[in-house]
């Protein structure tokens, strides 16, 4: 295993010096292959009403090409890294929006007169697999000089509309247009040998234990009709199934059906839109960015076999020595000076290989799960999200990991995996969890629009929820999200007496207190809690309700208080940030409660008294 460690001296230099030095020589995005500076353990963030994304992009778009090599090389050859190389992913924008300039995230090099059209087979049955033609479609099309372009198109008699697909590896320099009269059936859950919940994968290396040397570019999946969705029916890769053996039920287990439709990886430029996904809350996003990753350890450590127990973690040096310390317990280096946490562990690169620049438009959902749903970032850069509806879920997830203890994600760091430089754009749920959720964990993500957002019968329009990260885990920090801005008309409608809102936890502790008053005791042991509220198809964990307010921005103490702003997973009540949201226009249609906006302040426990999530 290599492992390489960076440094740079950044004393004097502050943040706004590096953004403007790096804006003049050309570098003006961030990049997951290596973590950047930042004062973690002071953790004061900042939120700037200014524009967040630059019209002038051609220097942002300019330096992403530019960067690919030196960072490719630098993922591909080392493993680990402890890092304080400075943050260009600030250096974007001072000045303007980015006028729906899509070009920045998105540039169309594929160009093919003579697209190879595939037609479906005539006679579907429960026998068929199109996956090896399509395949050899697509590499010949990536081996063509300037790129080519395979259509999918029902069959040629009319009467089969139906391709059955496993798991199909976009090469680079590729576009698949597929005909919006087109469904495609997954079938990699159905498979004896090696099944697999993947449909279209960008940039995902088929061997976690040796990972693609390079960054699969230029990829698009589209309709042959701008506009018109084609169809993913996820519901044929697995029937949904209750417990790991499908012997429980929506009241006592999770649910475990598995079906990633579109998975974006170590991938640059790319783009995805018109689909129409059908679903039956599958544990897993429509479209997801994620790290092409080994899966292994976020950061280098000997984890004691507890793996969840973070007290008894002891973080190694390259040699597999436990890094020194001082009388107080504090890391230092050979000098005895005194590092901080996260400039001493040596984190995992592999969780840098994050998909940066492109678009996602155009995506519906139905059936979603509802803490995942239709588009969700686990990590990337310079993404343009726009027009996404789902019909129960989360419209658009910005959330890298799950926060636990033994999350490997947040044990790689605040800017491994982060989110940078994201619009998102016309987002339109019903029956949902929110239509934007974003939550940092112990990343550090910056530069985030999101621009009108509707929610009908649904818990909330936009849910910012504050990182709640474990007191004794030294690899992890309370992250934020800087320089994030919510704009346009965010809208939250109730056309229902009935709890049709598919929910998560964190949205109860938000429910109107008419609602609240009226819960009974359904289990009957003299309390109320969550083990009262109904469950929705998505398993016990989830549950349906009544809308709450159009946006809970649980990440500020109160509507005068942002609260405190320390990055120190060890201090009380810390962890708060805050989000800009001052030319939002809040819409509240047919309302329970009467606040447009609730606060971290506002939670109760579901008996009315004072929750614990400060």
């Amino acid at each position: 295993m290599i492992f390489l460690r960076f440094s740079v001296a950044r004393k004097n230099i502050s943040v706004m010096t590096i953004m403007l030095l790096l804006t003049a020589c050309g570098s003006g995005s961030s990049d997951n292959s290596s973590e950047k500076s930042s004062s973690d353990q002071a953790g004061n963030s900042s939120t700037s009403s200014s524009s967040l994304i630059s019209s002038s992009s051609s220097v942002a778009s300019s330096s992403l090409s530019s960067q690919v090599s030196s960072s490719d090389k630098s993922s591909s050859s080392s493993t680990h890294s402890s890092s304080s190389s400075s943050d260009a992913s600030s250096a974007s924008s001072d000045d303007g929006g980015s006028d729906n300039d899509q070009s920045v995230y998105f540039e169309d090099h594929v160009f093919d007169e003579e697209p190879d059209i595939i037609f479906a087979v005539e006679n579907l049955n429960q026998e068929t697999d199109d996956t090896q033609r399509v395949l050899s479609a697509l590499k010949t099309a990536g081996n063509e000089e300037n790129g080519g372009v395979v259509v999918l198109r029902p069959a040629e008699d009319g009467q089969n509309k139906r391709y059955r697909l496993d798991r199909i590896d976009m090469p680079s320099n590729t576009r698949l247009e597929i005909d919006p009269n087109v469904t495609i059936e997954m079938i990699g859950a159905l498979k004896t040998n090696g099944p697999t919940q993947f449909l279209f994968n960008i940039g995902r290396s088929q061997r976690i234990n040796q990972l693609m040397p390079e960054r699969v570019k230029n990829v698009q999946i589209t309709s042959t009709q701008p506009g018109e969705r084609f169809t993913i029916d996820a519901r044929t890769n697995m029937p949904i199934s209750y417990g790991p053996h499908g012997d429980k039920t929506k009241d006592t287990s999770r649910n475990f059906t598995r079906a990633i439709p579109v998975g974006i990886y170590y991938a640059e430029n790319f783009s995805i839109s018109d689909v129409l996904i059908l679903d039956n809350h599958t544990e897993s996003v429509g479209v997801q960015m994620y790290p092409d990753t080994d899966y292994q350890d976020g950061a280098l450590a000997d984890r004691k076999g507890t793996n969840g127990n973070p007290s008894d973690d002891v973080f190694l040096n390259e040699a597999g020595e436990a890094l020194a310390t001082n009388d107080q317990g504090h890391f230092v280096d050979e000098s005895g000076a005194v590092l901080s946490d996260s400039d001493a562990i040596i984190r995992n690169n592999t969780y840098g290989r994050t998909p940066r620049k492109g678009t996602i438009d155009n995506i519906r959902i139905e059936g979603a799960h509802t803490g995942y749903g239709a588009v969700q970032t686990y990590g990337a850069d310079w993404i343009y999200i726009s027009n996404i509806e789902a019909v129960n879920g989360v419209g658009v997830r910005l959330e890298s990991g799950n926060g636990a203890p033994n999350d490997n994600i947040n044990r790689a760091g605040p800017y491994l995996s982060s989110i940078n430089n994201i619009e998102v754009h016309n987002v339109t749920v019903w029956n949902a969890f929110t239509g934007v959720w974003l939550k940092a964990h112990s990343k550090i993500n910056t530069n985030i629009l999101v621009d009108t957002v509707t929610a009908i019968d649904s818990g909330t329009a936009i849910l910012s929820d504050k990182s709640r990260m474990h007191e004794a885990a030294r690899d992890f920090i309370n992250g934020r999200f800087e320089n994030t801005k919510i704009i346009g008309d965010i809208t939250l409608e109730r056309t229902t007496d009935n709890p049709v809102a598919e929910v998560g936890n964190a949205l109860t502790y938000f429910m109107s207190p008419a609602e609240r008053d009226a819960l009974a005791d359904v289990t009957g042991d003299d309390r109320i809690t969550q083990a009262d509220l109904p469950h929705n198809d998505s398993g016990r964990r989830w549950y349906l309700m009544q809308p709450t307010s159009p946006m809970v921005i649980a990440t500020q103490r109160n509507a005068t208080e942002i609260g405190n702003t320390s990055s120190d997973v060890t201090v009380d009540e810390a962890g708060y940030y805050a989000i800009d949201f001052s030319e939002a226009v809040t819409k509240s249609i047919n309302p329970l409660r009467n606040e447009d906006i609730l606060f971290n302040e506002d939670a109760r426990n579901l008996n009315g008294g004072p929750s614990n999530r400060l």
